[in-house]
């Protein structure tokens, strides 16, 4: 009966360490992609200046940023492997990125797939929504990677992590 007890609690302990590493992991790639999606959402400063619109100006320019920002902020080498293999035991790749550009009803949309094709699509505000679900609503970008991720005893599984940011301009100043 106490050895029993003893593998259970080993069990218990060990799957416990499993989800916290995953939740670290989580956080870790969450934070990188909220940035860097950020970082590439560089607005057309002329456009605003003139008629308050917040628009991404360059979806091409934007979709390079965004790939510097992430190799930075997830801190990956020359081919996209994370140094700390405890967190990101794989190479990363990114899956989606979205820019919507809302302009009045309008929404434009700059859609990357992974062999680097962009297909440009237009629809109406409401009724566009980002692969999480979300209602596109103001300008925003959309990014989804995935990577594998190594556990306990080498059980290695695929990660998959989405975020999207809006840009949004409250009253005279962004």
């Amino acid at each position: 009966m106490g050895l029993f007890f003893l593998i259970f609690v080993l069990l218990l302990v060990c799957t416990s360490l499993q989800i916290k590493e995953y939740q670290v992991t989580a956080c870790y790639m969450e934070d990188a992609l909220a940035a860097s999606n950020l970082a590439s959402a560089v607005i057309d400063l002329r456009e605003y200046g003139v008629s308050h619109a917040v628009r991404i100006a360059d979806p091409v320019r934007a979709y390079e940023i965004y790939c510097q920002a992430l190799q930075g902020n997830l801190n990956l080498d020359d081919t996209w492997q994370c140094p700390n293999k405890s967190l990101i035991s794989g190479p990363v790749q990114i899956e989606k990125y979205i820019i919507y550009n809302v302009s009045g009803e309008q929404v434009q949309t700059y859609r990357w797939e992974a062999g680097g094709n962009v297909h440009e699509s237009f629809g109406i505000r409401g009724d566009i929504r980002a692969p999480n679900g979300m209602v596109v609503e103001n300008t925003s970008v959309y990014s989804e990677i995935i990577c594998p991720v190594q556990g306990i005893f080498d059980m290695e599984v695929t990660a998959r992590k989405c975020k999207l940011v809006d840009i949004v301009a409250e009253g005279n100043s962004l």
